[in-house]
């Protein structure tokens, strides 16, 4: 009888063990503060339902997504876990859809009175700025913003929290030191005006490692929690989280086409890869239409068959050709390893993210979400 089941061209296997790991090393870190899992942006490229389904089932005290749109698909999808959409709501939206069950974030008085009108009940953290000049209350507004919140008795005031935008780099310590402290002002401004929060964060995957304070009782992870570390790899606290985080996603292809070619030829766009003499050559289908980035065109790698071929000619919007080694036999069809989970491969993330100039963050959110994500 024919195997009649479809057969997917390039494929994102994530291995739950691996996140359930990273979840528990950074639970580790610090007994009395929380894990929040951080499923925004498809989950770092791992696939937003499919990995929110796994931290559901630890029950964390939330997942927290970027907007309103990835909120309502975990929602219908059946997540259970409360969900924190940290990023803007245009405050418009808190009337299109009734009684949302979601914790939002503020940091001004139009999204206020929107929420206490359209959302009465809803949970609310407070956003404020300590320093990255983004989202949130900056310190000489919030004696304004309590004025105005005492208006709307009706909101749950939960949480307040911030965001540390150079804790990845150990040097700038005094700066991470620094808005650690105005946060504490901060809160300590709403709390003299009555406000208590169940809430208080303001460490990522990166800050985890330095804010050893029982004053805080969140922690918002993201990459971390794929397996990945924001520091980099020569410093103490790179070492130190590569050692113990296990990468969980693995990019395969596979062999679509395998042609011999001759000195003289000219692979791909622009002929950038002129053949020196007789070599075979396979065709990917995958291209930077799917993640794979252009940059990576004459100096990456891709691994077929436990063999590290190079990526040659530039590579297209849907294929990729690789040199084969004339030891191996390659036939269309044989997997292809495109993004290996291994740190030490040569087409580890760590690696492909250094050949791009680029960090592990926008290699892995650049992963086409038509790629099929498959939980192991």
């Amino acid at each position: 009888m024919s195997d009649q089941r479809y057969r997917v061209l390039n494929e994102i296997i994530v291995t739950k063990e691996c996140l359930l790991h990273n979840y528990h090393y950074f639970s580790s870190l610090h007994s009395g503060m929380s894990i929040a899992p951080v499923v925004k942006s498809n989950a770092y490229g791992h696939g937003l339902v499919q990995i929110a389904k796994c931290f559901d089932e630890l029950r964390p005290a939330m997942l927290c997504v970027d907007s309103l749109y990835e909120a309502y698909e975990l929602f219908t999808s059946g997540i259970t876990t409360p969900i924190f959409i940290m990023g803007y709501t245009n405050p418009v939206n808190y009337n299109v859809w009734k009684s949302l069950p979601f914790i939002f974030s503020v940091s001004d008085h139009q999204s206020v009175h929107m929420l206490s009108k359209y959302q009465p009940g809803a949970r609310v953290h407070i956003t404020v700025d300590t320093g990255m000049c983004r989202l949130g209350l900056q310190e000489h507004e919030v004696g304004k913003f309590i004025q105005t919140l005492k208006k709307y008795p009706n909101l749950r005031i939960e949480g307040i929290y911030s965001h540390l935008s150079q804790a990845d780099d150990p040097k700038k310590a005094t700066f991470t030191k620094k808005q650690i402290s105005t946060f504490k002002r901060i809160v300590g401004l709403f709390e003299d005006s009555g406000y208590r929060f169940t809430w208080k964060h303001i460490a990522a995957s990166a800050g985890i490692e330095s804010v050893r304070d029982p004053y805080f009782t969140l922690a918002r992870v993201g990459l971390g929690l794929y397996g990945y570390s924001p520091f980099s790899a020569h410093t103490s606290e790179g070492r130190k989280q590569r050692k113990h985080l296990q990468p969980a996603l693995m990019l395969i292809s596979h062999v679509a086409h395998v042609k011999h070619v001759f000195p003289g030829d000219m692979v791909g766009y622009g002929g950038t890869y002129r053949v020196k003499q007789n070599e075979d050559i396979a065709v990917l289908p995958i291209g930077y239409n799917e993640g794979l980035s252009r940059t990576l065109s004459n100096c990456g790698v891709v691994r077929v068959k436990d063999t590290y071929s190079p990526i040659i000619g530039r590579i297209s919007m849907n294929m990729t050709t690789v040199k084969i080694s004339r030891t191996i036999h390659v036939t269309s069809g044989d997997e292809v390893v495109v993004i290996s989970p291994h740190t030490a491969d040569r087409n580890s993330l760590y690696r492909l993210a250094q050949l791009e100039g680029t960090i592990p963050y926008t290699v892995l959110t650049a992963l086409s979400p038509s790629i099929r994500r498959r939980i192991i």
